[in-house]
């Protein structure tokens, strides 16, 4: 099947299936083993990391990074274990936890796992604006049907200027593949492509609209859905994690969506 059929189905089966009819929520919470979607160190952003160990007992955190494609430490980073004192919060940055990281702009998601803990993050500016990321458990519902949604994108022009920033990780070893499609509001196809990802990439896709080829032109309440399918090499489809940010481009101050799983 060649790729303009395969996107057609995918677009074809969220376009009339109301994209919306039972989403599950993802959670924040103290597990044992916790991931943090996007984590950054750059010169426009720079994560403030808490960790809290609840028990009456010290432990120690494993912790790994996944690095995006493009920044300065692509890929998948081992990171010293962190020592977390008894009934304590610790507080870091990115390159603090992971001192081995190129120096230049890092941009990633983080792993802890290895003890009972809870986990925030603060990413803002040099001027103080941002937005928040709380620590998720790794054990996400399961996805029936593989795709997962966003709400409420934005592109705008004009001032503030609104940008729509989408990023896509792939928590498996094996190659993945993603049809990413935008919608408007009434469920109008604006634009689609496919996405492949290698075993443990992670990916940013800034300006989404551009990135799937949408015309030209402002974008309100849009949604992406990102349906994952068979890879090239065969098998079930991967478990990718996707999530957006809407950016604020004159204050730089953004949020975070993490997709939710639709189920109908």
């Amino acid at each position: 099947m060649d790729r303009s059929s395969i996107v057609g189905m995918a677009c074809l089966s969220l376009l009339t299936s109301g994209l919306g009819s039972g989403a599950w929520a993802q959670t924040a919470g103290y597990d044992w083993y916790l991931v943090v979607p996007v984590i950054a160190q750059t010169g426009s952003y720079q994560s403030f990391i808490y960790v809290h160990n609840p028990a009456t007992q010290a432990v120690e955190l494993q912790v790994g990074y996944n690095g995006g494609t493009g920044s300065a430490t692509p890929g998948a980073t081992n990171c010293p274990s962190l020592p977390v004192p008894a009934n304590t919060s610790v507080s870091a940055s990115l390159t603090d936890i992971c001192p081995s990281l190129a120096a230049g702009a890092n941009f990633g998601a983080l792993r802890f796992w290895g003890a009972q803990a809870g986990v925030y993050t603060r990413v803002q500016t040099p001027t103080g604006n941002g937005f928040s990321v709380e620590g998720l458990r790794e054990i996400f519902p399961t996805c029936s049907n593989s795709v997962f949604t966003v709400l409420g994108l934005i592109r705008q022009a004009a001032p503030p200027t609104f940008q729509s920033n989408c990023f896509l990780w792939n928590r498996e070893t094996r190659a993945a593949r993603v049809v990413v499609t935008l919608a408007s509001g009434d469920g109008t196809l604006i634009a689609d492509d496919i996405v492949e990802l290698a075993g443990d990439e992670f990916l940013r896709m800034l300006d989404v609209f551009a990135a799937v080829g949408a015309p030209a032109g402002d974008y309100a309440n849009a949604r992406a859905s990102f349906e994952s399918i068979v890879p090239i090499g065969g098998g079930s489809p991967v478990n990718v994690l996707t999530f957006c940010t809407v950016q604020n481009n004159t204050s730089f101050d953004a949020d975070f969506r993490i997709g939710k799983c639709q189920q109908w």
